[in-house]
């Protein structure tokens, strides 16, 4: 183990573990929605000019960020960690569950933001040992659309910055051990509805007298499932989901209106552009062929993460280095969406899947009401990230 991993470890054993536990279950217990993260972005600011940094805020709403800069020549990189919780009850038995109803931290970003505040600390420990400057971020809303990357990126979070990392917390895998995969490492994300409008209601009875809004939305959606399978390549990941279907209030009236919503996820950028064009011609020709009239509207969406193949190289490496031989886990692609893809298309990137699971009660999945982790994981986590950006400032990376 190098000085730099030594030094890192021997400070996380005397007090950052307490910090940041006590600072991951005070925002669990207080949570907050997209874009209204104004007490938790309060509360890290005024613990970072605590550290005598100064912060950049105004970014987004309630976004912010804090500059390591050596004074050496270097590269210039950047963590980001998000802040927003969910609109999901916390179901979880403990000490630290929320107090805010309907609201909680059900994908970890309590974690995150503790986290990021830790690599901080970390970072300032290891100054001497660096060279360029790191920028840690915090953004709002990755949990909502329009998210709040493409609002970080208008207000120069991005400015000057060479490569941008980020993490997830994963509980499908064991605690101690970090899982990366290179190219795609989520899927595109876009969200698509439609409402039929057959002009009036109609008599169960004669459904001939008029279109009828439901049959031609049974159709749709089953046209939606087949297209996938039979004009994309079968290798080339993709998932369409139907996941709503509102129509009609009485058993025998035929209703006028039908509005059909779901997801298109994909990992190929031409076939998410495919998927779209076809959905909006689809609705186009049935809307002809049936006499009703089809609205179709399409959310703004989010790309894949890509990891840099350079980066993937490099942090693997670092993380053997760091964790030993077992630490390192090969990742599956994720049909999952992440707004930290709008960061990889616009500068090299790299996002690292954080283990959080040591058994039953932290293997539950990310959105669920029950979902927390192994909180052992915290500041082994912050002096890994503050390792790997030292490391990478120290290291000529042709991206």
């Amino acid at each position: 183990m190098s000085t730099t991993q030594t030094e890192l470890h021997t400070e996380s054993a005397t007090g950052l573990q307490d910090e940041l536990l006590e600072l991951r279950r005070h925002l669990h217990r207080n949570p907050e929605l997209s874009w209204g993260e104004y007490n938790t972005s309060r509360l890290i600011i005024g613990k970072l000019k605590e550290l005598g940094l100064e912060v950049t805020t105004g970014l987004a709403q309630t976004g912010f960020y804090v500059d390591i800069d050596s004074g050496r020549p270097g590269p210039h990189l950047a963590w980001r960690a998000d802040m927003d919780a969910l609109p999901i009850d916390d179901d979880k038995t403990v000490s630290y569950a929320s107090i805010v109803p309907g609201v909680a931290h059900m994908c970890g970003h309590d974690v995150h933001t503790s986290i990021a505040f830790g690599i901080v600390k970390q970072l300032l420990a290891r100054k001497e040992h660096m060279k360029g400057k790191i920028r840690v971020f915090w953004q709002p809303a990755e949990e909502q659309q329009p998210s709040g990357s493409p609002d970080m990126i208008r207000d120069g979070v991005l400015d000057g910055i060479d490569a941008v990392y980020g993490m997830h917390c994963d509980p499908h895998t064991d605690s101690g051990k970090i899982s990366l995969k290179p190219g795609p490492e989520t899927a595109a994300f876009d969200a698509f509805q439609f409402e039929i409008d057959s002009g009036s209601t109609n008599h169960s009875a004669r459904p001939h007298k008029g279109p009828d809004a439901m049959w031609v939305g049974h159709q749709l959606v089953q046209n939606i499932y087949q297209f996938a399978g039979r004009m994309l390549n079968v290798l080339e990941p993709t998932v369409v989901s139907v996941c709503k279907f509102n129509a009609g209030n009485a058993l025998n009236v035929i209703p006028r209106k039908v509005t059909i919503g779901g997801t298109i996820r994909t990992v190929k950028e031409e076939n998410r552009e495919l998927m779209k064009s076809y959905l909006h011609k689809l609705a186009g020709s049935l809307a002809a062929l049936h006499n009703v009239k089809i609205i179709s509207d399409f959310g703004l969406g989010a790309p894949a993460v890509v990891n840099n193949p350079v980066l993937f190289e490099f942090a693997k490496k670092e993380v053997i280095s760091f964790y030993g031989s077992n630490g390192f886990e090969d990742r599956e692609q994720s049909m999952g969406a992440e707004d930290f893809s709008f960061y990889t298309s616009e500068r090299p990137g790299l996002f690292i899947r954080v283990g959080t699971c040591n058994g039953p009660d932290t293997a539950h999945p990310l959105h669920s009401s029950l979902f927390d982790i192994d909180e052992s994981v915290l500041s082994p986590t912050a002096s890994f990230v503050a390792h790997l950006l030292v490391q990478h400032t120290l290291t000529d990376l042709k991206l």
